[in-house]
């Protein structure tokens, strides 16, 4: 990085950066998730969360659905009321968005494989309106467009029809392809190498659960995703090897050293120990003095803590086991 790059990024961040450290303040703490989880009642959970940001989102809510629209909402305000007036590059906010535009074609994608309504499906966090992913595809953002014909070439049968089962990895892999060069444009070394390990997890995750269900490995290679610092390759031709033998091999690569093998030879473990190490991995960055990674950061962050808020409240309302909700949240609340 240049001296003149190095001078120009308080002037570009400096501002979000200065609301970031007020924001962070406010971000709920162990004590409050330790809190919410004893409380094991939606009522005494909202009078607990009376005095942060979610109190008016929460307010009137007495179902888990009003939940998910309430939590869902604090986003949408997030991403309108912060990220999109922080004065951030371009890129950046892609970032946030642009995942979200790849879930709402992955909704719009399997709802015409499945021949079922679109609607309730789509997220309104993407760059451009749920409404839009209703329409024609003329209508889509130009990378979203481009990647649902990719789609349609590449997984479609002779009449044009989709198989369901293969939509969601289409759709990832895009999606990785975009987030992928939507990082290395941002000039942010934390953003590529989160996107990198996200990449990586996602490849880990679809090789365990295959490996589990005894999948051939032809039907591997469609589901591993571009970007990560591990190469696909690595994986398939790990697929061949003795589980526990691929496992460990997996488990000395660089990007993963942080988790035992034995925890990724489990499903049941591997998704909680995925979600701490990204967790770290942000917890870490944010304390940057300057530049993007402290607003990623801190947008991350507030993602998380909704995940995590879903996951305690919506347990809750099913009586899932306290101990298995506290498992869930442990690292990355």
């Amino acid at each position: 990085m240049t001296r003149m790059r190095v001078i120009a990024d308080p002037k570009r961040y400096g501002f979000a950066v200065g609301r970031v450290r007020v924001l962070e303040t406010k971000l709920l703490s162990r004590i409050t998730y330790e809190r919410l989880l004893d409380a094991r009642d939606f009522d005494r959970q909202r009078r607990i969360l009376a005095d942060t940001v979610y109190a008016s989102y929460l307010e009137g809510a007495a179902t888990p659905d009003d939940v998910e629209r309430g939590l869902d909402a604090s986003l949408v305000d997030l991403y309108e009321d912060f990220l999109e007036r922080a004065n951030l590059p371009a890129p950046i906010v892609a970032y946030f968005r642009v995942r979200h535009d790849f879930e709402n074609l992955k909704a719009r994608l399997k709802a015409e494989a499945l021949g079922i309504p679109v609607d309730g499906l789509l997220t309104p966090l993407g760059s451009v309106s749920p409404d839009v992913f209703r329409g024609p595809a003329e209508s889509l953002p130009t990378r979203v467009r481009e990647a649902e014909q990719r789609i349609r070439t590449r997984i479609a049968d002779e009449d044009g029809l989709l198989p369901a089962d293969d939509v969601e990895a289409a759709v990832d892999r895009e999606m990785f392809e975009s987030l992928s060069a939507i990082a290395r444009s941002s000039d942010s070394r934390f953003l590529t190498h989160l996107v990198a390990l996200e990449a990586d997890l996602g490849n880990v995750r679809a090789f365990v659960r295959s490996r589990i269900r005894e999948a051939p490995v032809a039907e591997v290679e469609p589901a591993l995703v571009p970007g990560g610092d591990i190469p696909r390759s690595t994986f398939v031709s790990l697929y061949r090897h003795p589980f526990e033998d691929a496992v460990g091999r997996i488990a000395a690569l660089p990007p993963l050293r942080r988790i035992d093998a034995d925890v990724l030879a489990d499903m049941a473990r591997l998704d909680v120990a995925m979600d701490a190490l990204v967790a770290r991995e942000v917890r870490t960055h944010r304390v940057t003095s300057i530049g993007p990674d402290p607003v990623v950061g801190y947008v991350l962050a507030r993602r998380a803590e909704v995940t995590a808020l879903r996951t305690i409240i919506i347990g809750t309302f099913s009586r899932v086991p306290v101990e298995e909700l506290r498992e869930r949240v442990r690292e990355v609340a």
